[in-house]
């Protein structure tokens, strides 16, 4: 009898052993980091990190990856149009346990909707249809739960892809629809010549910068300009990601 017991309590440690072991989670094939150009990850002590990546592939792909893994997920929910998680669990662990957390269309991109509203204001003046607006919100409203990579600036800061994405069309627009300098680029440049004496050639730039601004306030209530949001949703949408995969390690 007691070689009986001892033979099961040997087989229930050795079998809390091996769950308590499990291999650690894999990256997603194809996934990128949510950052780039430095970690993606952040430790507290010595033996935690997280990284998060991202990819375009859909949630289900991803959590049958994961299950194939690693088996059934420990939590999942799901909130409808606010998306879908869940968490696998490859080993118990305080405060976090190694695993994996997917969570499928639950990003907060506020550049969307700033579109929309620049859209509203063309469709109050008459300059496109309110029926336009309606159809262009439906087509590209789950962009608003979208993941975005983040990069750096050209001051070094990092920021989200749609943000600058967005920066760019917003200055286009303001600048009667061409690639130009910034106003405070172009007023440092202007404060540099006039320092030089060269007060000619800072009148004349600010001269074409007063010109592009005025071919910008014509551009912005025309129906050009809706097209070019248009055209900012499309890149949004190429440069948008459906699922958030973290890493805890």
């Amino acid at each position: 009898m007691f070689k009986v017991q001892l033979s099961v309590i040997i087989l229930m440690a050795a079998l809390y052993t091996a769950a308590d072991c499990q291999q650690q989670p894999t990256l997603y094939p194809g996934a990128v980091k949510a950052t780039r150009g430095e970690e993606t990850g952040f430790a507290s002590g010595e033996q935690y990190s997280v990284s998060v990546y991202y990819t375009k592939d859909s949630y289900q792909d991803v959590r049958s990856y994961y299950v194939s893994e690693i088996g059934e997920p420990r939590m999942e929910e799901d909130d409808g149009d606010r998306g879908k998680s869940s968490f696998f669990s490859y080993q118990r662990r305080m405060p976090e346990d190694i695993g994996v957390r997917i969570s499928g269309r639950q990003g907060r991109s506020r550049v969307p909707s700033r579109i929309f509203n620049s859209l509203n204001g063309l469709a109050v003046q008459g300059v496109i249809p309110e029926s336009r607006v309606n159809e262009i919100r439906e087509k590209y409203s789950y962009l608003e739960r979208c993941y975005f990579v983040s990069e750096k600036d050209e001051s070094g800061k990092l920021v989200a892809a749609d943000e600058l994405i967005y920066k760019r069309y917003e200055e286009k627009i303001g600048a009667g629809g061409v690639e130009s300098e910034s106003s405070e680029e172009v007023m440092e440049r202007a404060q540099q010549l006039m320092a030089q004496g060269r007060m000619q050639e800072a009148t004349e730039l600010l001269k074409k910068m007063q010109e592009g601004q005025l071919a910008g306030a014509e551009l912005a209530t025309s129906p050009r300009a809706a097209e070019m949001w248009v055209e900012c949703l499309e890149e949004l949408a190429a440069s948008a990601y459906d699922v958030s995969i973290t890493i805890y390690l």
